[in-house]
């Protein structure tokens, strides 16, 4: 498949932090085919009967990933970074950098913190390894430092670091420029565009204190200007973004004392800081303060207004005389809006009374400011004041009210129309949006997150539409944009549903490698719970896991291991030794298998045999060097070669059990015995092993003394087995159970045998045999009875 590279680049990407070291880039093999040693495909081929084959429609191709311009230089680089092999040539990676972040900067795209984190490094190594002119030029940083601005989700760790280190390679070169004036340096620095770039990420990243020093260390050599106290509220907005309280209080006086007047943009800091912790009085207290010039506070001042007191009781006496007063202010257009919307969320206004009220302010501003009239922007604010009230009818009423006045819908209403229809779970309504909102047309992608709640909603919804969600996905495709995790989810799982596995290998394809690791693993994390969905058919499951495969190579091994452990469960040992033997082949030690994982994968064996599976397993033990064979190995051999039909091998196991330093385990013991149920003579071997336990005066736990029982029985003993039942309370102090009947009966090997011991049974032990009548038994092709006990032999 033509989406290799970015698959083996992710793979060796996933070296970073321990996750993988050393591999070779793995030869190019389709996706819908399994490995060379593999049996079952990857996807169901569907026959079908064709004229001598001339109707059958060509093979599906799937679409090629598209990783961002560059990305691919930065995966790679850091690949070999980690495995110290030689990087690609410096030309590539000089243009891989610059390509990446003119993208990141032209399409206003988010840098994901994995792709934050390769970057760090190939800048490290460019600048480090950097010789004459040879290099990254000022655009470059700077057009770097701008990319990094755009907040990602996830880790912002090295966004920060990133930033840092671009910060001071510019300042560096600047003082090279200068012949090492500080004082022209710091100038040209702070007066660059540069310096407030490098405010913003201090600040939206976590490290505001840097940032105020930093300022602070500015405004005591240059004094304040204009375009510095815009620098300062970054400052405090960090602050208050970081919940730093006393830094907070500590900064804003510290502003004021340099001439930092109290503006609405800094009263609205402070006061939202605690609205948002429902701190009424310190709320009141930064409101009530006087503001510089008598200018009105912002509109978003009044919203958290609003919204602390729809939150708290105790603020809405107070919010309704705020807000009373601000009406008789008449003020401007936006704090209109903003009245608007209290009379609808604290007075319950319905349409008609807020079609007055917007008759009003036209009416009495007619004269003196006839420009204040409702536009388009304020039906978006009534709109969203009815969805925080849950009222959709409300809200398609405010968008009718729109067309009334003649207001042209722009992109943001049918946003919020297409957000609400789907909350209503109005999908016809919502795709008739949808198709409005492509009309129009949306900057930046900002319709993005609510197309992500449509498709989610369309992925749920019942009967399911295909259609209709392969017309959105159009959309975005052609769009580029990447859809969110938790969406990418929901369409695959919709796919699986529909068993249209290349739609998931498309939708995989085209957004799975823009992920950081971190996005990646919820995808990956909802694929393996896919698999372990015991409702999912094995053919999907099996669909599901080779994508989990090709896709995430990263899939820790434990998540392997619950894959191996659940196809043993659906009786499928050749699928369960598939994953087995992908864990034995991975690039990463880290993943491969651990003694113990070769332990649950024979205890799978012995509980649903393969022999080709064993053969497989127990060759690749001898090989692996890691892997240390003790008791607990050997035991699990001999399960899984007494399933498999030799107890033969399974008692040359004991053997080596019995002769190694660390010797037998009670473990072992019950296995041996129920080794020797199958071999012939297998009591002989019984009773010289229980012979050395009495001699030895070992004490016997009531499982081995149960698999002792079905040793003897297997032989045909019954009379002795009787006797072993009948004392062992005495023997072990434990009285026997349904378990030790069950063994005991199912070990017999003739029917005449199996009727006489149901006779004695029915008589020394009643209860406990109609207890185990209970639990059904069925016949051999022998005639023989075998009830159904289930015995949980672990290593």
């Amino acid at each position: 498949m033509r989406s290799h590279l970015a698959r083996n680049a992710y793979r060796r990407l996933l070296a970073q932090r321990g996750l993988r070291p050393a591999a070779s880039i793995l030869p190019n093999r389709c996706l819908c085919r399994p490995a060379a040693h593999s049996s079952p495909t990857a996807f169901r081929q569907v026959p079908r009967r064709t004229f001598f084959g001339m109707f059958q429609k060509p093979p599906r191709e799937v679409k090629e990933p598209e990783l961002e311009p560059g990305y691919y230089t930065l995966l790679q680089f850091r690949g070999r970074e980690t495995e110290n092999l030689r990087p690609p040539p410096r030309e590539e990676l000089l243009e891989g950098f610059r390509d990446f972040f003119k993208h990141k900067v032209r399409y206003q795209r988010r840098v994901n913190s994995t792709q934050a984190f390769c970057a760090l490094h190939l800048f490290r190594y460019l600048i480090s390894t950097a010789d004459g002119a040879d290099g990254l030029t000022m655009d470059d940083l700077r057009s770097a430092l701008t990319a990094l601005l755009r907040i990602p989700m996830g880790p912002v760790e090295d966004h920060l670091e990133l930033s840092k280190e671009l910060y001071a390679e510019i300042k560096r070169r600047l003082a090279v420029e200068q012949q090492g004036d500080e004082e022209a340096v710091a100038q040209e620095t702070t007066s660059a565009a540069g310096f407030k770039q490098y405010i913003i990420a201090l600040t939206q990243y976590g490290a505001s204190s840097e940032a105020a020093d930093l300022l602070a260390s500015y405004w005591q050599q240059a004094g304040i200007s204009r375009r510095d106290k815009e620098l300062w509220v970054l400052v405090l907005r960090g602050f208050a973004k970081e919940g730093k309280e006393e830094e907070l209080l500590k900064e804003a006086e510290a502003a004021e004392k340099a001439g930092l007047e109290y503006m609405p943009l800094f009263q609205e800091i402070m006061m939202t800081h605690y609205a948002k912790r429902n701190n009424l009085a310190e709320t009141q207290k930064w409101f009530n303060k006087p503001l510089y010039g008598n200018y009105p506070p912002t509109a978003e001042t009044y919203m958290e207004i609003l919204q602390l007191s729809l939150r708290n009781k105790q603020a809405q006496k107070w919010a309704q005389s705020v807000f009373q007063e601000l009406c008789n202010s008449n003020p401007h257009k936006g704090l209109w809006d903003v009245i608007f919307q209290w009379a609808i969320l604290s007075l319950g206004k319905n349409a008609e009374e807020i079609k007055h009220m917007l008759d009003t302010m036209v009416r009495h501003n007619e004269k003196s400011r006839p420009h204040i009239r409702p536009d388009i922007g304020t039906i978006n604010c009534l709109v969203r004041a009815a969805m925080d009230k849950e009222d959709p009818f409300l809200a398609e009423r405010f968008i009718a009210l729109g067309g009334e006045m003649g207001l042209q819908p722009n992109y943001l209403t049918y946003i919020l129309q297409l957000e609400y229809r789907i909350k209503a779970n109005d999908l016809s309504g919502a795709h008739a949006t949808f198709e409005e909102l492509e009309n129009v047309g949306s900057p930046n992608d900002e319709d993005l997150p609510v197309i992500n709640k449509y498709l989610r909603a369309l992925c749920s919804a019942k009967p399911f539409n295909a259609e209709r969600l392969f017309d959105v996905l159009a959309v975005v495709e052609e769009r580029r944009a990447i859809l969110e995790p938790p969406t990418v989810v929901e369409v695959c799982m919709a796919f699986f549903k529909n068993d249209q596995q290349y739609d998931v290998i498309d939708t995989l394809s085209l957004h799975t490698f823009q992920y950081s690791l971190e996005e990646r693993k919820t995808v990956r994390d909802a694929l393996v719970a896919y698999c372990l969905d015991r409702a999912n058919t094995t053919a999907r499951v099996w669909d599901g896991y080779s994508l989990l495969r090709q896709y995430f190579p990263e899939t820790p091994a434990a998540d392997r291991v619950r894959l191996m452990e659940a196809f043993f469960a659906r009786r499928r040992p050749d699928m369960a030794c598939y994953v087995f033997g992908h864990m034995r082949g991975h690039a990463n030690p880290s993943v491969r298998p651990a003694t113990d994982t070769y332990v649950r994968a024979l205890e799978g064996l012995g509980r649903s045999p393969d022999a080709d599976g064993l053969r497989m397993v127990h060759n690749m033990l001898k090989m692996d060097a890691a892997a240390q064979p003790g008791t607990r190995v050997h035991n699990a051999l001999m399960l899984a070669y007494a399933a498999c039909g030799d107890p033969d091998r399974a008692v040359d196991f004991w053997r080596e059990v019995n002769a190694s330093a660390e010797g037998p385990s009670y473990a072992s013991l019950e296995i041996v015995f129920a080794v020797c149920e199958r071999l012939p003579f297998g009591d002989e071997l019984a009773r010289e092993i229980w012979a050395k336990i009495q001699r030895m005066d070992i004490e016997v736990p009531a499982a081995v003394y149960t698999s002792y029982c079905g040793a003897i029985a297997g032989r045909g003993a019954v009379d002795e087995v009787k006797g072993l039942i009948a004392g062992m309370e005495a023997s072990v102090g434990a009285a026997p159970d349904v378990m030790t009947l069950g063994v005991s009966f199912n070990a017999l090997p003739g029917q005449q045998l199996q009727a006489d011991f149901e006779a004695w049974g029915k008589e020394k032990y009643p209860e406990l045999w109609e207890k185990l009548r209970k639990r059904g038994c069925k016949k051999t092709a022998e005639g023989l009875k075998r009830y159904k006990v289930v015995r949980e032999l672990k290593a």
